[in-house]
């Protein structure tokens, strides 16, 4: 080979490296997280309202929950960071390490003054307002998901199917225990003065949240595998069987049903006198919140994001906004965003959140909507007279539809102790070291785009 030859080769396989060189780090580029600019929003009818980022290492971990709870937007990443944002300014208010780095964490479940999390076998408590640690208690075996909480109650899902409820006030209190039956993978999920949770057997259970007992089970003919909703008196229970039921929260009794046709993997919302829900086909549904009459159904829709004034919000299977007419359904317009960026389920305000694993959230609104209109508020919870129901004591009452009491997978029908109960004088875990979050990054605007 000649020198000539060599160095043709050579520079060839330079100019490819190079070539590799620019579609790799362009493809870099498109995969940073993007903000939505003021002037690709106003084409849609909207306005961006404010962005952040909360503190993650992106080498070790990322965002694997966002949680909307009153006025307060809250952020958990799989290392155990959790960050309150105010959710219509987007000003961090505080950002804590729960548990030690790189211990898998689940959560967050909150009420008003309590914000809970899991993090390896333990249960956290904290003051939801500073983010102060009240507690933590070592759990007796392997906890599935994030806890939920009541007024009075801790209600933690482990792998077994069992479900445990810890006293907020006292935790050192042997807790309330229920075996399901199946397992259960979900969060607990509390509405108000009923806590409800699925399991793998296809059965959604429900208690009532201050005074700890079965009240009735729900069976379907498929999984369960996405949190009910509420707007009391009523629940509304999605299923893969392709139904949404809506139940009567104190009787279990259902007041209607709606078949999609298709498996529902997300969760339904409600808001005003209308419940949406969307299917794999993909498509979304308007239904009446009382009747369950269809409304309208749109095809393409894979969950509901908000609503406005005028307009639903929605996400197809690419991560679009969709911007949908709320009387008819039809479709106005399409938003493109950003790779790695995805809508969260509000049936709570007017407001749209896009958030990424990465961290970043973006909030919009419609053009002129300064202050957010309020759809519905987190039921509080009812605080009844009568004391907690001994641990394992779940009394059951009658289930949905048939009137038969739950089959004999309770914990009340055992006499085995509670693998969880505390010997007399024992003492709550001390709180975990007090571990600062990673910063966030110094910049005001890190991402710039104006």
């Amino acid at each position: 080979m000649s020198l000539s030859s060599s160095t043709a080769s050579i520079s060839s396989r330079r100019l490819l490296f190079a070539a590799l060189s620019m579609v790799a780090g362009t493809a870099s580029l498109q995969a940073a997280p993007k903000l939505v600019t003021n002037e690709q929003a106003a084409r849609h009818g909207l306005e961006r309202a404010w962005f952040a980022q909360v503190p993650v290492d992106a080498s070790r971990s990322r965002v694997t929950q966002w949680m909307l709870y009153y006025d307060r937007l809250y952020s958990v990443t799989n290392s155990g960071i959790v960050t309150a944002l105010n959710a219509e300014t987007g000003e961090t208010l505080w950002s804590k390490q729960v548990g030690k780095p790189g211990y898998p964490a689940f959560g967050p479940g909150a009420n008003a003054d309590h914000l809970g999390m899991v993090s390896g076998s333990k249960l956290y408590v904290l003051n939801r307002h500073d983010g102060r640690l009240e507690w933590a208690r070592q759990l007796g075996s392997a906890p599935s998901s994030g806890p939920a909480l009541s007024e009075k109650y801790a209600f933690v899902a482990l792998v077994t199917g069992r479900i445990e409820g810890y006293l907020l006030d006292d935790p050192a209190t042997q807790p309330w225990y229920y075996q399901s039956k199946g397992r259960t993978f979900l969060r607990p999920t509390t509405t108000g003065k009923i806590v409800t949770w699925p399991t793998t057997a296809g059965y959604l259970y429900a208690s009532r949240a201050n005074d700890p007992g079965v009240l009735y089970r729900l069976e379907t003919n498929a999984d369960i595998i996405t949190s009910p909703a509420a707007m009391p008196p009523y629940l509304y229970i999605a299923s893969q069987d392709g139904y949404l039921y809506c139940l009567n929260e104190d009787t279990g009794d259902e007041a209607w049903r709606y078949s999609t046709g298709y498996a529902i993997d997300s969760s339904p919302a409600i808001v005003g006198d209308m419940a949406y829900v969307a299917s794999v086909e993909p498509a979304i549904y308007a239904l009446d919140a009382k009747t369950g009459k269809e409304q309208w159904t749109t095809p393409g829709a894979s969950h509901f994001a908000a609503r406005g004034k005028e307009r639903v919000y929605a996400s197809d299977r690419f991560g679009n906004l969709l911007v949908l007419d709320s009387k008819t359904g039809n479709p106005v317009s399409r938003m493109a965003v950003a790779e790695g960026a995805s809508t969260m389920v509000n049936d709570q305000t007017d407001r749209i959140f896009l958030v990424s694993d990465g961290g970043l959230v973006q909030c919009l609104h419609e053009i002129g909507a300064e202050a957010p209109t309020v759809h519905r508020q987190p039921e509080a919870p009812e605080i009844e007279d009568a004391p907690p129901a001994a641990p394992g004591a779940a009394a059951a009452a009658a289930p949905a539809v048939k009137g038969e009491a739950p089959a004999a997978d309770e914990a009340a029908e055992e006499e085995e102790p509670s693998p969880f109960e505390m010997e007399d004088g024992a003492v709550v875990d001390e709180a975990p070291a007090d571990e600062p979050a990673d910063a966030p990054a110094g910049e005001d605007n890190p991402f710039g785009i104006e």
